[in-house]
């Protein structure tokens, strides 16, 4: 298993294969998938509770 991931050259210094930067990326592009979605959502509560408040503090009777 190991084997796969370090390949040998002929100098007999390591190689990482190309399977860990896409691994990397992969991981890279749904974090910050995550991430801005939980920044919508953020964003989106923030909106309704600033509303909710303009409704609680209005002086309409």
């Amino acid at each position: 298993m190991l084997g796969k991931v370090f390949k040998l050259k002929s100098g007999g210094s390591r190689h990482c294969s190309g399977q860990a930067m896409v691994e990397y990326v992969i991981v890279f592009v749904v974090l910050f998938g995550v991430v801005t979605a939980m920044a919508l959502c953020l964003f989106t509560v923030r909106q309704q509770s600033d509303r909710a408040l303009d409704l609680v503090a209005s002086e309409y009777p």
